[in-house]
């Protein structure tokens, strides 16, 4: 096994030289050599599996290695979060360390023995090959390479069971993946702790709504009736509404009572995405999952065009290919997530392509009562009924977020109950300001980019200057339009 020879340098006169020499091709045809082969504790016509790095099977593989391997003592190591152990075989108890940076062990170079249904097995972790440069550092070839007197169909078996022990929900917490572009698999990112659905601060018909249409969709008779139609077996939910509405919190809510993973693409804009690439990731989808799609009104503007800037090779037929499950579907979540309904293209939220439209608006009368009960479970409801009358009148014809509304008692945590009910003028500070923000973000925005000055014409060109000249008036009797409408609100 030999690589590229380098060229030789001879010496002429003072000068150097330099003699190119034909490469050779490195040819491999066996995934060890036969040296270390032979160094192991098998037959002579043994199984192996070879698991390029890079893969998800390999990842699974050296965590399970690290776990049950005899005599492990051959380690790499490398920065993550606390979370990140729960992956790798490090129990960690403590919730202070549970979001830090710590040091996380990976499987080292070696030769590790273990274990399963009774069959020996070995695995190989070794490097082939020079350093060849990549877009990081330099690098060398790594695989693992399993190695048994079993036949393939044990190892077979042996790499279905780390699939599903990656995809199974145990007890009350969730796995988070999310699509790696690059090697074209569905990484665990992490291990969430499930929240109740009771514990999100929503109208109960909504949640009720969500959580019925899900049992309804998971019972095994809906199943077959999908089958005998020959309709995918798929649901789809597009969650519109408010910003900081709770969108989010009842995804993950909802993966914790359904025992469901939660599988977040946010990798539309990639470089590297292709609508194959997408249609890979639908269907390789860890099992169970609620496969999430945030901010989609982000992806294309005006509908269908691609935003500035966006490379990705994804196309609008691509994404709608995919939410309509072509390729097969196998009882996947859909869910699409959007402050900005109003945006997207009607193709892309039609019947059969979405199957219920959730409607998440700001803080309701039941909202402000259930947070105000929620931080202050010891009040008496009456205290809870009068902060949401105070509340309800202060604001008038405007409406709270129930952002807003968290950020004010998180503001008021160290003060009592009936100081949060009794000073809700700071929640209608707050509106204030955000309105104010919000209005000078808009005005920001509106300012004409070079890509919108031929259309900004045109539109005064129809609009005629007979409207402009009102537009003026008012501005010059109004010279501070802004600020006037804001300062004025709480009057």
């Amino acid at each position: 096994r030999r690589g590229h020879s380098r060229p030789s340098r001879t010496h002429m006169s003072s000068s150097p030289i330099l003699v190119d020499r034909v490469p050779e091709l490195l040819t491999r045809t066996e995934p060890l050599s036969p040296s270390l082969l032979a160094s192991l504790a098998v037959g002579p016509d043994p199984t192996i599996v070879e698991l390029p790095a890079g893969t998800e099977l390999h990842s699974l593989v050296a965590s399970h290695v690290m776990k049950h391997a005899s005599a492990a003592r051959s380690f790499g190591m490398r920065v993550g979060s606390g979370n990140s152990r729960c992956c790798d075989g490090s129990d960690s108890e403590d919730d202070d360390d549970a979001q830090s940076r710590v040091a996380t062990k990976v499987l080292g170079l070696g030769t590790f023995e273990f274990t399963f249904e009774s069959a020996k097995i070995f695995a190989v972790h070794h490097t082939l090959g020079e350093v060849v440069g990549t877009n990081c550092s330099a690098s060398l070839m790594r695989t693992l390479v399993l190695v048994s007197d079993a036949d393939i169909s044990a190892l077979v078996r042996f790499c279905d069971h780390l699939i599903a022990a990656a995809d199974a929900c145990t007890g009350n917490v969730f796995n988070i993946f999310r699509w790696h572009v690059q090697h074209q698999y569905w990484h665990k990112a992490e291990t969430a702790q499930a929240r109740p659905v009771e514990s999100v601060v929503l109208p109960a018909e909504l949640k009720s709504k969500l959580v019925d249409d899900i049992a309804d969709f998971a019972a095994p008779a809906t199943k077959q009736w999908y089958v005998q139609h020959g309709i995918p077996y798929k649901r789809s939910y597009l969650l519109h509404g408010s910003p900081g509405a709770g969108k989010t919190s009842i995804i993950q809510a909802l993966a914790g009572r359904f025992k469901r993973n939660v599988c977040y693409f946010s990798s539309l804009s990639h470089p590297e995405m292709t609508d194959d690439g997408l249609k890979s990731a639908v269907q390789r989808v860890p099992a169970k999952s609620i496969l999430v799609f945030e901010d989609i009104d982000a992806v294309f503007t005006g509908g269908r065009g691609k935003k500035d800037g966006d490379k990705s090779a994804v196309t609008f037929s691509g994404l709608l290919n995919a939410l309509d499950g072509v390729g097969g579907s196998s009882g996947q979540l859909f869910v699409l997530t959007t402050n900005h309904r109003e945006r997207l293209d009607p193709a892309l939220i039609r019947n059969g392509r979405v199957d219920m439209h959730v409607h998440f608006s700001d803080a309701t009368s039941e909202q402000m009562r259930m947070l105000f009960a929620q931080f202050y479970p010891k009040a008496e409801p009456a205290l809870a009924a009068a902060f949401e009358e105070a509340l309800t009148a202060e604001l008038g014809e405007r409406t709270v977020s129930m952002a807003q509304l968290q950020a004010y008692f998180i503001q008021m945590r160290k003060r009592p109950a009936e100081a949060a009910a009794a000073e809700v003028k700071k929640v209608m500070e707050e509106v204030v300001t955000r309105m104010i923000r919000e209005d000078e973000g808009a005005a920001s925005d509106g300012k004409t980019q070079p890509g919108e000055e031929a259309a900004a014409e045109e539109e005064a060109a129809v609009a005629g200057e007979e409207k402009k000249e009102p537009q003026k008036a008012a501005a010059a009797a109004q010279p501070s339009k802004e600020v006037h409408v804001h300062v004025h609100v709480g009057s």
